[in-house]
């Protein structure tokens, strides 16, 4: 395994939770364009232990399968699944249904694939398409990104839980010329006040600026189960717009087998 150690304040760009509870937008304040982030220590805080808690230590790379339920409208399909993760920045969600298609995410470039043909996202798109079920890779990617912009919004409770409401985004200080972008790098985390691992995640799917629609996305993690040391959910329950539109169940979950760049593919 490779170790990617934390900062002690470093963020998180993020694939939809089942209660159709949606937080309220939140825009990235104006601190997103100053030449240093916003940064909370106690929201720092609390990813740093959720991280711990997840195993700490970053797979060089992980591939989960299992089964899936989709929901759109009155279209239902079941299938399977496959989660490919690379380091903290590389991810591939393959969903094998009769309508399944694939979303890549690679340092900050993001495609669609369909059969043979991948069609690059948007720059938009990208900012939220690193695929989050496996939440360890993207939290400590966050957590050593020194643009990464932090907010704690306090104490909740999510299921009868006690849990702890952080929001991260990536403010690209560092970066002018991306600074347009930190509006749609937004994300809620829900984590556990007990265990300290993650139990929802939130975040707007967008296209594009200017009048294009947000679409909620929630997510929902449970039945973590610790593979060679890193803790992986195995269930998965995702919403659009505030709507049930998958369940995922995961069979089995394999560490550090090699997967390369060309497992990754975008344009």
């Amino acid at each position: 395994m490779k170790r990617f150690p934390l900062r002690p304040f470093s963020i998180l760009v993020m694939c939809f939770g089942f209660i159709p509870q949606v937080a309220a937008a939140q825009t990235p304040t104006s601190s997103t364009t100053a030449s240093t982030p916003s940064v909370d220590p106690q929201a720092v805080a609390v990813l740093q232990q959720s991280v711990v808690a997840m195993g700490a230590t970053v797979p060089s790379d992980s591939t989960a399968t299992g089964t899936i339920t989709t929901v759109a409208g009155s279209l239902t399909e079941s299938g399977t699944i496959t989660i490919l993760t690379r380091g903290t920045n590389q991810s591939s969600e393959q969903i094998q249904t009769l309508n399944g298609s694939t979303v890549v995410y690679s340092q900050g470039q993001a495609s669609n694939v369909v059969g043979s043909a991948v069609t690059p996202l948007s720059k938009e798109l990208a900012q939220t398409s690193q695929c989050p079920d496996f939440p360890l890779p993207p939290l400590a990617s966050a957590l050593n990104n020194p643009d990464t912009a932090y907010k704690y919004i306090g104490a909740e409770t999510l299921n009868g839980s006690p849990v702890q409401h952080v929001q991260v985004w990536n403010s690209y200080a560092s970066r002018q010329e991306m600074q347009m972008l930190s509006a749609f790098t937004l994300v809620d985390i829900w984590v556990s006040s007990t265990s300290n691992m993650p139990q929802r995640l939130s975040y707007s799917y967008r296209a594009a600026g200017g009048s294009e629609p947000r679409i909620p996305v929630d997510i929902y993690y449970s039945n973590y189960q610790n593979v060679g040391g890193a803790y992986y959910p195995f269930t998965i329950q995702k919403s659009f717009n505030g709507t049930p539109s998958a369940t995922i169940s995961l069979q089995n979950v394999v560490l550090n087998t090699g997967l390369t760049d060309l497992d990754f593919p975008v344009q």
